[in-house]
């Protein structure tokens, strides 16, 4: 049984962060490649997944080739390795001829498959969306939190300076009257 691995492991392994990774899977994904994941919806990797995203990475860091020409590089040289695949197994069919497979009700399935997939892809999008602009919300408010904040301490400040000067004034009043003599109070 192949070993799965933690995504904090193969950002070890590759030598990237975990928003990276997070970002190429999703690329991959998007584009119609497998990413295993648990029942809680965590990303696990195998070790072909280990090696797609390192040539990912490879694609990605050559001049004039950006995350979606690498993704896609990725997906035709795995669509040729699963073609060659395929091919085996129609040989495989080929040379038994007792099995035989209903094509129609196997394209129905697939298809009505297919259209469940890129209808929960839309969802997904819209989710991912939804999040990032909640994300955006969130972060302006903590933002405003922050400036309100520091404007009450500054208020604060400011109004103990002017409360310690007005003490201050008062005292040097009450200590100006107390040296005056009592005749020089009338006028």
């Amino acid at each position: 049984m192949e070993q799965i691995y933690s995504p904090s492991h193969v950002q070890e392994l590759l030598g990237i962060d975990s928003n990276t990774l997070r970002k190429y899977a999703t690329l991959l994904e998007r584009h119609g490649y497998p990413i295993h994941r648990n029942t809680r919806g965590h990303r696990g990797y195998f070790d072909k997944d280990i090696n797609t995203i390192r040539k990912f990475i490879d694609y990605s860091s050559q001049e004039g080739m950006t995350l979606e020409l690498s993704v896609q590089a990725i997906m035709t040289s795995s669509s040729d390795e699963n073609k060659a695949i395929t091919i085996t197994d129609e040989n495989l069919a080929l040379t038994e001829p007792d099995k035989e497979i209903p094509l129609n009700q196997d394209t129905n399935d697939l298809n009505e498959l297919m259209e469940r997939i890129e209808n929960l892809e839309r969802i997904n999008m819209d989710l991912i969306k939804l999040l990032k602009e909640k994300a955006v919300r969130e972060a302006y408010l903590e933002d405003k939190m922050n400036q309100i904040l520091k404007y009450v301490e500054r208020t604060e400040q400011l109004v103990e300076a002017r409360s310690n000067v007005m003490l201050e004034e008062t005292s040097m009043q009450m200590a100006a009257a107390q040296q005056r003599k009592w005749w020089q109070w009338w006028k």
